[in-house]
């Protein structure tokens, strides 16, 4: 029974987050009683993911939607913007979904796993998947990269292949091979699985060039914990992750290669509403104003913590109402419901 009800629990039975029996079953064994503090706090963590869905991913949606599906039509520099649209609408619409489950599961009295922890401030690519889709992160960590890399250790003799440590050569094997299928997995076409195996090609660069990088910033003097540096590998990261999103987002591999092309060509001139673009960056900017505030200053739960109980409750009110005013209301479905 038990085991049952977790799997159809239906705040988290179309994108998780994936639970681990420990975590879960006990909390279906505890007697449930009304919390007005949980209930509220629940209810306040959907709002902000509504608020992310109807207000940021879907208005984003609008113009990354307008662009993608005549690619052949838009400049470069268009498509590069909605490239970057597309970074920030995936991860609206994802980690929306995410605030409702938990908020909605909280209401029920249940505490899911975050599966989101502000990917976007991430200073590499190993970081970024720790802070995105976290529980399928560590699924894929516990039941294929660690077991293949255990397999693979076993049946190696050498501890030296081309010059090069085997235990490097053992973690781009069963690197390449678990973002094979963490691409696979999101869709059957060839653009899925390159959009996966360019993750490895990532990982496996960061973690063959570990030695090399940290020499290079000796010698040039540079600290790996200076807010310089920091923005560097933020901004990097961001731009390697945001090309990995055409080949996701491309209807197939021909049109991802073709944009990619334009993308680097940078031609033409900027096709943009004025409306959609108010809007849609008025809203981003909120999401990435209270991100970086929870980033940089104290992490809470909630997008808003504020001591005077009146002017938090005022700003979740006001929140609702962005969200009925310029919220797109009839929007698609989540992203990741067609995966």
């Amino acid at each position: 029974g038990i085991f049952a009800s977790s799997l159809l629990f239906f705040p988290k039975i179309m994108q998780g987050p994936i639970e681990k029996p420990n975590v879960i079953f006990p909390q279906f064994r505890e007697e449930k009683r009304f919390n007005y503090n949980v209930v509220a706090e629940g209810l306040k963590l959907m709002l902000w993911g509504y608020f992310k869905k109807l207000v940021v991913a879907d208005r984003l949606a609008l113009y990354v939607n307008a662009v993608y599906d005549n690619s052949e039509y838009h400049s470069g520099i268009t498509l590069l913007v909605a490239t970057i649209c597309f970074s920030f609408q995936i991860y609206a619409d994802f980690s929306g979904y995410t605030d409702i489950a938990l908020g909605s599961a909280k209401v029920l009295g249940f505490n899911l796993t975050n599966n989101f922890n502000r990917p976007y401030f991430a200073t590499s690519i190993k970081e970024f998947w720790n802070r995105w889709h976290i529980s399928f992160s560590v699924w894929l960590r516990d039941y294929l990269f660690l077991p293949l890399a255990v397999i693979l250790t076993g049946k190696v003799k050498k501890t030296k292949y081309l010059g090069l440590a085997v235990e490097k050569w053992i973690f781009m094997i069963a690197t390449m091979i678990t973002f094979a299928v963490c691409g696979i997995w999101h869709g059957e076409g060839l653009n899925f699985l390159i959009w996966g195996l360019l993750f490895g090609v990532y990982l496996t660069i960061a973690n063959w060039t570990l030695g090399f990088n940290k020499n290079l910033r000796k010698r040039l003097g540079i600290s790996n914990k200076s807010i310089s540096y920091r923005v560097y590998s933020i901004l990097i990261t961001f731009i390697l992750i945001t090309f990995t999103w055409i080949f996701f987002r491309a209807e197939n591999t021909p049109d991802a290669l073709s944009i990619s092309k334009s993308i680097l060509s940078l031609n033409g001139h900027l096709f943009l509403d004025k409306t959609t673009f108010f809007y849609s960056f008025t809203g981003l900017g909120f999401l990435i104003f209270i991100e970086a505030k929870r980033e940089f200053g104290q992490a809470y739960n909630l997008p808003f913590k504020i001591r005077h109980w009146f002017i938090e409750h005022l700003a979740y009110a006001s929140l609702a109402i962005i969200i009925l005013l310029i919220g797109v209301l009839d929007g698609g479905q989540f992203i990741y419901f067609q995966f």
